[in-house]
């Protein structure tokens, strides 16, 4: 099974130019944690809730007049759409990060996350995933057994921070 066939498709996207206090209320409305930033239809970053108390307000920044891309994440892993459903989640544990963008030819086409998984794929790989993700948590499958093993999970560690796959996709920021 590939991402295109889980991923969601109608996703909130931020500009650069939202305040934090837009994205806030975004992100409360429609009870997410994350969007992801497009200029002209291209992935250039990801928005979450963390960068706004990490990057913003424990700087002291005030929140209705800083822009999103004062505090985006530019550096974001992504996937292509044919991209295997395992390798992503394999992405996912490696970079611990819950949420995936689908890029095709530099567009946002879609985002994949561990619920996406956990919901439509298969419950065994979700579980590794955000065993990786979590850090120190133990999850089990239907018959309680562990998931993944730590060797598994290294070796998936390993293959992602190795040369990239042309499945995965890595925005980043173009200064002008």
């Amino acid at each position: 099974m590939n991402v295109r066939e889980i991923m969601t498709t109608d996703i909130t996207k931020a500009t650069p130019d939202n305040t934090l206090v837009d994205i806030a209320v975004i992100m409360r409305d429609e009870d997410i944690g994350a969007l992801p930033v497009v200029e002209d239809g291209e992935l250039i970053g990801i928005v979450t809730d963390r960068d706004i108390v990490v990057r913003a307000i424990a700087n002291g920044r005030d929140p209705s007049t800083t822009k999103v891309e004062e505090v985006l994440s530019e550096e974001v892993e992504g996937v292509e759409p044919g991209t295997d459903v395992t390798d992503a989640a394999d992405l996912m544990a490696a970079r611990q990060i819950r949420r995936l963008p689908v890029v095709e030819e530099g567009q946002l086409i879609g985002m994949i996350s561990l619920g996406d998984i956990a919901v439509k794929h298969e419950e065994d790989i979700a579980a590794y995933a955000l065993e990786a993700v979590s850090e120190g948590v133990k999850p089990t499958n239907r018959s309680g057994s562990v998931g993944r093993t730590e060797q598994q999970i290294k070796g998936a560690s390993e293959t992602a921070a190795a040369e990239p796959k042309k499945a995965r996709y890595k925005a980043s920021r173009r200064v002008a």
